[in-house]
This record gives C-alpha cells, structure tokens and sequence, in this order.
C-alpha cells in the first residue's frame, strides 16, 4: 500500500512537472526567431514547420528538448525553459556555423569534418571591411593562422590571387552569394566553410576593431576581429564547433583569444597528426601546449599536473633584490625585468605590477621552450617585439601573439655573429643598437637595412664598462646595466654621467638598502 501511495506520488509529481512546464511554454512560447534559431543550429529538425495560428507541428516537450539541448551545448543549466540566461543566447554575437550536425557524433569531445590533405595551406584576403583596412585584416589573419599551424603541422603562404588560395576571406553584407545571409550588426558575425571550400565569410554591417585595449573597443558594439578570425580558421581547416566554453570553437563570442584550448588542439591532432608526428620544428615555432598530448585525456591531465609540480618545486623564484638581472628592458612603457624563466614587470620604479612575477612563456605563448631564458630582447619601431636567442629571433605583436621568427642575418648581421647580448632603440636617432659584447651595429626599421660604417667598438660608449648586460629607454634616458649596477647615460655627451654606476636593486625595485650595496657604487666588478 505504501509503495502504490509512493509510485502515485511520483507520477503525480511527474504529470505536474510536465504540464507546469507545459503551461509555462504556452505562456511564454519561443517566437518565431527563436524557433528559426533552434533549427538553423541544429537542436531542432529543420524540416519541420510550426504554425503558432493553427496546430502546432511541435509540441511543448519538443520546445523544451531543443532548449535543454541549447543550454547544454552553451553550459548553462538544463531546464528546458526560456528563462532569462537562455533569452540572451538568442542575442549573443556568434559564428552563423550549425552547433549540431546530423552528419557529426559527439562522442568524442571535440568534433571535426575533414582536413586538408597537403601541409602548406594558401590564403588570401580578398577585401577590407569597412571599419577595417585590407592590410590590417591580413596581420590579424596571420597572427590568427599562426596560432593554429603547430597543432596540425601546418604551414601558411599568403598569395596575391584569391584563385590560387585555399583560404579566401571576405567581407559582404546580408546576402553575399553563398546562400547563409547576414543579419547585420550583431548576432551572427561570420561563418565559415571546411575544406575543400575554406571561405571564410565576415559580416560588413558589423563595426570590426582591432586593437581590444582601446577604449571604443571596449564597446559591446564594435568586435574583435581577431578573436573571430582564430574561430572561423577553425572551420577552415576542418573543426567543428564545441560545447567546451574555453575552447577557441565555441560558438558564442568571446575575448580575449590568446590561445587554442586542449579540446581544439586534439582536434587538430586527430585532423592533421593521427598517422604523422608533428614536425618539431613547426611545433617549437608557434604556440604549442607546454606538455605534449599523448593517450588518454585524463592521462595527459595528470601529466600535465605532475610535471607541473615537479616544476614548482625546483624552480624556485629569484629574489630580485639579490640577483644579477640577464635583461632589463621597457616594453609598452613598463619595466620588464628577466631572470632565469622568470619576468616581473613594473609600472613605475619599485612598483611591481600586480600578479608578477610569472614563467614568460606564459605571456610568450609561441617562443620555442628549448628558450629557458630571455637575454635579448626589445620592443621595434612598429610596436612588435622581438627575442632574440642564438642566432634566431621571435616576433610577437602587441598583444604578445606570435607572428613569425627570422634570423639574425634578417637585420643584416654578418655570419660571424652567433648571439646578441642586448638590443635596444634610441629615442635620441630612433636607430636600434644591437650590441654583442664589445662591438655594435645601428639599424635603420624604417629603411630595413644596418647603417655604413659599423660595427663600431663599445668604448664609443665613454665611461660605461662593457661587455653590458642589457641597454633600455627610460622616461627619456638612455640607461646601461652589467652586473647589479647601472649607469644613465648622456646622449649628447655620449658619455655616462659622472655621479653614476648605482645600484640597480635599491633604486629600481622595492628593495631595502643593505651594506653590500655601498659597494656597487664603483665601476669595478662585485
């Protein structure tokens, strides 16, 4: 008797459950937007139509199984009911790719179609938008493509002719021959084809940005083309989308996009390097995972973590106010102070920012991690930073995204030269220095070539100790440091001032002034 009251009780609670939710979706029924959207992303049978007027061809519990599988896609709670977190779904900027194809299973985490079956994949910008110049497009788009190419041992070569291209970009408006028009400014901000198409498709009536630090970008209406661009060659090169929220192939709009998330890059591995190892020399270019993946996804979790770990544990953080420094530089008008795999960076004189110190790598996602320290290094004219290491430099944007590496020969440097032990450019000519113990060269950016007559001897440099250990603007001054002093140097005089060495800890970092400090007050060694 009991257990026929308790079975009654449930299906009571049942039958009530449904028909509340019943009579809430026929109070609050999705309109006919949101019933086009449940379709065009694959949560509900696009075959089939409904006529709110007369009988509906959907019911109530089949509404509410396409919202259930809505927010499950998008990691929101799953209650089948268009309560306010889902009515914003509707709303959100996102790629006009479908969520959930037939054609797919989502067994695995991640889900892809077909990659392309050759390594050197061509593109090509085909047009500007109208808030955003051809040539600006075509540097986000290759900072973009670099952040893919070493998850699937991949290389890309921009052509002049978007006939000779695999990956066309364009801008257009609403309908703009592809057959998925537009809806203008907001909602879907592009879409894009897997190969053999490779199209990529951005919407013109969108206000596109690309610089995400100014403060017009910090308006919700303008878009970060970058962000997108990394989505959209995504689907390019054969990936899906993914209910992962930090991956780069979600659907929904997000910033900031600094690099691929595991659910991508074993994607790409699936795509590009299921029969083939990845080619380390890509690999170690451009952004790549600090741990290789191998097995399973929780073994490699737990690798992660382990090796973490054992990370933490031996590498200890210098003490800054004992140290003597491998390079000091300013880079967009901070102090950037490098020891060992470790970087602090200050926004005035003993003023450290907020969460430092930290490994560099993780804010130069891309430098190869056979570079287990940062000796040279210098922000260039255009606003790039360059690391220099052996022969070999690494070349970031300003928003620290890798662009491409070169050589020292690229500045013109003879073969002789195998490293660099600082570089840095003068705001007294805008020439930039590159010095190698004794001796150094003066480039021309703007001309792209090293002037005549070098390389010079660093005793041009009067009353400095060479060879320095790194050379930086500050404020309008030029300063030198070796060892733990440094010296402020008259561009004019060409000579260190008199009243210098001093030492670097005490007058640059947050440090206490200690006895051994007096020592460092003299130009001899410590």
């Amino acid at each position: 008797m009991c257990c026929g009251k308790y079975l009654w009780c449930l299906v009571f609670l049942a039958v009530s459950y449904v028909k509340c939710r019943t009579i809430y979706l026929e109070h609050d029924s999705p309109t006919r937007e949101e019933i086009a959207f449940l379709k065009k992303y694959g949560y509900m049978d696009d075959q089939l139509d409904v006529d709110y007027s007369g009988d509906a061809t959907y019911t109530a519990d089949s509404i509410s199984e396409a919202l259930r599988k809505m927010q499950a896609f998008a990691g929101l709670p799953q209650t089948g009911s268009l309560d306010s977190q889902t009515r914003k779904l509707f709303k959100r900027k996102r790629c006009g790719v479908k969520d959930i194809d037939n054609k797919s299973s989502r067994n695995k985490r991640y889900v892809i179609y077909e990659g392309w079956p050759k390594r050197n994949i061509t593109w090509n910008v085909i047009n500007g938008a109208s808030t955003l110049p051809k040539s600006r497009v075509e540097k986000q788009m290759e900072a973009s493509l670099a952040i893919w190419a070493p998850h699937g041992g991949l290389s890309f070569t921009r052509v002049d002719r978007s006939s000779q291209a695999d990956i066309k970009v364009s801008f257009g408006r609403e309908e703009h021959g592809d057959g998925f028009p537009f809806d203008g400014l907001g909602h879907v901000v592009a879409h894009a084809f897997p190969p053999p198409s490779g199209s990529l498709h951005f919407d013109d009536d969108e206000l596109w940005g690309d610089d995400p630090d100014k403060e017009e970008l910090a308006n919700n209406d303008i878009t970060d083309f970058f962000a997108v661009a990394v989505h959209e060659v995504g689907h390019a090169l054969g990936m899906c989308h993914s209910d992962v929220e930090e991956s780069v192939m979600y659907p929904y709009y997000k910033t900031p996009v600094e690099k691929l998330h595991w659910d991508d890059i074993m994607g790409m591995r699936e795509l590009y390097m299921k029969d083939v190892e990845p080619m380390p020399e890509v690999i170690e270019a451009h952004t790549a995972p600090p741990f290789a993946p191998k097995f399973t996804l929780a073994d490699r979790e737990a690798e992660r973590d382990s090796v973490m770990d054992e990370e933490e544990s031996e590498n200890e953080i210098p003490d800054l106010c004992f140290t003597n420094y491998q390079t000091i530089q300013v880079i967009q008008g901070k102090i950037w102070v490098f020891e060992e795999e470790w970087v602090w960076v200050l926004h005035d004189r003993k003023e450290i920012e907020v969460g430092y110190p930290k490994r560099f790598h993780e804010i130069f996602r891309g430098l190869p991690a056979h570079v287990n320290s940062i000796r040279t290094i210098y922000e260039k004219r255009n606003g790039n930073i360059a690391i220099f290491s052996g022969r070999r430099y690494w070349e970031f944007d300003d928003r620290f995204r890798f662009v491409r590496r070169g050589r020292l020969s690229d500045y013109g440097m003879p073969s002789r030269v195998h490293e660099l032990s600082t570089v840095f450019m003068s705001n007294y000519n805008n020439k930039t220095y590159l010095i190698q113990y004794e001796r150094f060269w003066r480039y021309d950016e703007d001309l792209g070539k090293m002037d005549k007559g070098y390389p010079k001897d660093m005793s041009a440099w009067r009353q400095l100790p060479y060879p320095v250990d790194a050379a930086m603007v500050w404020r309008g001054d030029t300063y030198f440091f070796r060892g733990p002093r440094f010296w402020r140097f008259d561009n004019l005089l060409v000579a260190a001032h008199e009243y210098y060495p001093l030492p670097t800890a005490q007058v640059w970092f947050p440090c206490e002034h200690t006895p051994d400090m007096d020592r460092y007050i003299e130009n001899e060694e410590p």
